[in-house]
């Protein structure tokens, strides 16, 4: 599989071939993207919703009216669910709604996505940018030069945490921001492009290597 190179300015420098301890034919597990996916997303979730029942609505302790010769029906408290105000049959409760993911599917995952994005020609390589201040329009800059600017959102992979990087790119509403060593399934899959720095493609071929298909 091979990838466009381009120096830090974003100019395009020569097609490479990408490492194939990492990269591979058929090197994909769409199993292993639905789970990883289907993991990242239920974790999200807060499950902080609820709703109280008629033993937890405040009032309702003293009997509306008598039992018997009112002609009217019995009734025992206020807060019951078939009255204004009163407790909720069966409603949402807390909930934890996560779920365990193995390393060896999130791994599998990751090197899936990587050879997906790599076979639609979806990935590019990007000298390390080497930033000393905010500079959100040369960074933009880059990605123009690039001319991934207007081929969808799009994700850039970085190897070491760089704070000016991180916050120059805050700005540009197209642009993920990934560390390479944190790399989360759902920010590889749901941007359209990947911009991988040369660190960061080391760093990623290091962390992975080795993971095929089973």
């Amino acid at each position: 599989m091979k990838a466009k190179k381009y120096s830090k300015d974003g100019v395009f420098l020569t097609e490479i071939e990408l490492p194939s301890e990492l990269f591979q034919e058929g090197n994909f597990s769409s199993g292993s993207i639905y789970d990883a996916i289907k993991a990242e997303n239920a974790n999200l979730r807060l499950g902080n919703h609820s709703t109280k029942g008629r033993g937890e609505v405040r009032g309702g302790g003293k009997k509306p009216w008598a039992q018997k010769g009112t002609g009217r029906a019995r009734q025992g408290s206020t807060r019951a669910p078939h009255w204004r105000g009163g407790g909720t049959i069966q409603g949402p409760k807390k909930r934890d709604y996560s779920i365990p993911l193995s390393r060896n599917v999130k791994r599998k995952a990751v090197v899936s996505i990587l050879n997906k994005k790599a076979s639609e020609s979806k990935i590019s390589i990007l000298e390390d940018i080497q930033l000393t201040e905010y500079k959100t329009k040369a960074v933009y800059n880059i990605f123009k030069n690039m001319g991934v600017h207007k081929s969808g959102n799009l994700a850039i992979v970085v190897n070491d945490e760089s704070e000016f990087l991180k916050f120059s790119v805050r700005n540009i509403p197209f642009v993920k921001y990934i560390n390479a060593k944190r790399i989360v399934c759902r920010d590889l899959l749901y941007n359209n492009n990947l911009v991988l720095t040369e660190s960061a493609l080391k760093s990623v071929v290091e962390q992975y290597k080795g993971v095929v298909k089973s």
